[in-house]
């Protein structure tokens, strides 16, 4: 390739990226890649902690593998965080210079704020979903130090944790190695599965709202 095509083939690539839809600062397509196999992840450890604490796994309310709020972290991460290392609200850094100490705190601080985030998004999405259609989605009244049946300090903590490891460690390299695969069929693995984990969420949640309880359509002691 001559100097020239390179660089009209570079410009054209430049340009082609600069019309792709961005999130603070990250390909959507991309971002939502990673969600869709989060929230597949998000069905597999939580039945790897009822395998624990209860001796079997279950559907988790879905017909596909996959819980679709899990889907929605990439996104969250780059609105509420964007940095574990160097802490960035709504794209704005907290600490103006980053130095050891501010990396200390930026990582307790990420750490803390997940900690309450699984707490009150619990708190509310069970409190809500029981008040509005009659349904218990999960319960923590056998353990202690739990405020409502739906939000426990111990949940919180184990959640929140395994969310800050994850984003510290394995986020980026995890959305570097997505960005291997080519955009156009990123894009039609996001419109397939979105679609499907769509669908999959608008029906249970319809035969929750229906019938007022979870869809389980399989559960397996061990």
């Amino acid at each position: 390739m001559k100097n020239k095509d390179l660089v009209e083939y570079k410009r054209s690539a430049i340009e082609a990226f600069k019309k792709r839809k961005t999130f603070f600062g990250e390909d959507i397509v991309y971002l939502a890649l990673m969600g869709i196999i989060i929230a597949n992840l998000g069905w597999v450890m939580e039945n790897i902690v009822k395998l624990i604490t209860n001796g079997f796994m279950d559907a988790r309310f879905h017909i596909l593998p996959f819980i679709m709020p899990y889907g929605l972290i990439p996104f969250a991460y780059q609105f509420f965080i964007g940095n574990v290392n160097d802490l960035t609200v709504f794209g704005k850094k907290i600490f103006k210079t980053k130095t050891k100490k501010t990396k200390i705190f930026s990582n307790i601080m990420v750490l803390v704020f997940l900690c309450v985030g699984v707490f009150v998004s619990e708190f509310i999405v069970g409190n809500l979903w029981e008040k509005l259609f009659g349904v218990k989605l999960w319960w923590y009244s056998s353990r202690a130090l739990t405020v409502t049946q739906y939000a426990g300090l111990f949940p919180s903590l184990g959640y929140g944790t395994i969310a800050y490891l994850f984003l510290k460690f394995l986020y980026n390299p995890f959305l570097n190695l997505l960005k291997k695969i080519s955009f156009d069929k990123a894009k039609i693995i996001v419109i397939f599965f979105g679609i499907l984990i769509l669908s999959d969420s608008l029906i249970c949640m319809m035969y929750m709202i229906i019938n007022g309880k979870g869809l389980m359509l399989w559960k397996i002691y061990i």
